[in-house]
């Protein structure tokens, strides 16, 4: 499929992967509106940035109205937005695990929720939810975290079957360690060389949207691969 003009919605746009990923479907030709809580530092004719908490369903349903209202429709959206910590539960403050969930999965549903029927309606389009490799495996002092992936996992098994049929194509991509901010907040981690390029994983995310009409990719597992040079 090409991209060129197409409306894609991403998630987490700001910083990080969606950044990348924002950048190299203006390359492409989208038309591409950014949904993030802070600025994306992107100055382009085909980028539009909304600035919301994709936790509050009432700013998604608001910022989606407006996307329809100029656009008429959305072909693509990129559930991106999400953040970790790395405790032990018992060390996990309340609030913190509500707020991710509020954002790694309620986001996911409160966007998807608005596509839906403006993609049946158009009887096309693709829903890309990116998990982690935390939604197929347990990480010891992740349980929050792997709680929430483990979620659009299975969010999104469903969808792709309930979608199926009017013509929708849902994707779980499920990375594992990106050399991104991510790590930022992670006391004794750091992004690192051994890491995968978010570049790699980007063009991952493309080559799925660019799939053609008889090709669904469902889950994606990517992980880094390095070969030590003996």
């Amino acid at each position: 499929m090409n991209l060129k003009n197409k409306v894609a919605i991403i998630t987490g746009s700001s910083k990080g992967l969606g950044l990348i990923v924002v950048e190299q479907l203006l390359s492409e030709g989208a038309i591409v509106l950014g949904f993030s809580r802070n600025k994306t530092p992107v100055n382009h004719p085909n980028f539009t940035d909304y600035r919301l908490d994709i936790g509050n369903e009432d700013a998604v349903v608001e910022a989606f109205n407006q996307v329809i209202e100029k656009h008429k429709t959305v072909d693509f959206i990129i559930n991106n937005a999400g953040f970790g910590s790395y405790h032990k539960l018992e060390e996990t403050d309340s609030n913190l695990m509500r707020e991710m969930f509020e954002t790694n999965v309620f986001g996911i549903f409160y966007v998807t929720k608005c596509a839906i029927p403006v993609m049946k309606k158009a009887q096309q389009g693709h829903i890309i939810n990116i998990s982690s490799i935390a939604g197929i495996v347990g990480i010891e002092n992740m349980s929050v975290y792997n709680g929430t992936k483990f979620a659009v996992k299975g969010m999104s098994e469903s969808l792709y079957k309930e979608l199926r049929p009017y013509g929708i194509k849902v994707t779980c991509i499920l990375p594992g360690s990106i050399s991104t901010n991510f790590f930022d907040e992670f006391e004794g981690f750091k992004a690192s060389n051994t890491m995968m390029n978010p570049k790699d994983v980007s063009d991952s995310i493309v080559y799925c949207m660019k799939s053609s009409s008889t090709f669904h990719p469902v889950n994606l597992e990517i992980r880094p691969f390095n070969t030590i040079k003996k």
